[in-house]
């Protein structure tokens, strides 16, 4: 733990890792009592922690009903990424126009930890500062309106890209962070927006191919199934 979190910053980053690793699966109805057990916080930390991740997309909490896992299903993935194409092309342009030089250079830094956390094998401390990434490009576009919207439609994905670099390996990952980097520091917004939609395109067919070999493990479990 973070030397001096709160019981819900606590409770808010052990939920977070659940959903996004799938300890928490999608549609998972979150009860007070079970949580209470499993993760060993009280009733208020959870429900505030609850709350936090609701408005970044990790949960569902309808009026009066139990809070419950947010999942993105397969007949969404098209439309998820056209929202980035929408979003994320023009705020690498703005990036590229607008970032400051310690912006630039943390951005830099964000890459190195991501290829060491790479080289652990870490997926999961990955994919976050994958995220962070592209919260922080967003963030060099001095726009706040922009950043929240980065940081709520990538929330969303968290997952999606645990379950791609699971399966598919994480080789190659880092590359267009790094080639945007490099073109946000060069100050080219073109070519911002060129390895931007590189990068998203990537991770679309990453998750398409994630998608194909979960169903063929899928038909295979049943075919063994069916010989036993």
């Amino acid at each position: 733990m973070v030397n001096g979190a709160t019981k819900t910053d606590q409770a808010y980053s052990a939920l977070r890792r659940a959903i996004v690793v799938g300890d928490l699966p999608e549609d998972l109805p979150l009860e007070d009592a079970v949580l209470s057990e499993r993760f060993g916080f009280g009733r208020t930390p959870l429900r505030e922690a609850i709350k936090r991740l609701s408005d970044e997309q990790f949960i569902n909490y309808p009026p009066h009903r139990t809070p419950y896992v947010r999942g993105i299903r397969v007949m969404e993935l098209a439309r998820l990424y056209e929202a980035r194409h929408l979003l994320e092309e023009p705020v690498a342009r703005q990036a590229a126009q607008r970032a400051s030089a310690t912006q630039i250079a943390e951005l830099e830094r964000i890459c190195d930890q991501i290829e060491a956390a790479i080289e652990r094998d870490d997926v999961y401390e990955s994919v976050e500062l994958d995220h962070f990434f592209h919260l922080s490009v967003a963030r060099a576009t001095d726009n706040r309106f922009l950043s929240e919207a980065v940081d709520r439609l990538n929330c969303g994905s968290l997952r999606l890209w645990y379950l791609a670099h699971s399966r598919l390996g994480m080789d190659h990952v880092n590359d267009h962070h790094r080639e945007l980097h490099a073109a946000i520091k060069s100050r080219d917004p073109d070519l911002a927006v060129e390895v931007m939609a590189r990068h998203i395109n990537t991770s679309y067919q990453r998750q398409i191919e994630q998608q194909q070999l979960e169903m063929r493990l899928l038909t295979q479990g049943m075919k063994q199934g069916e010989a036993l």
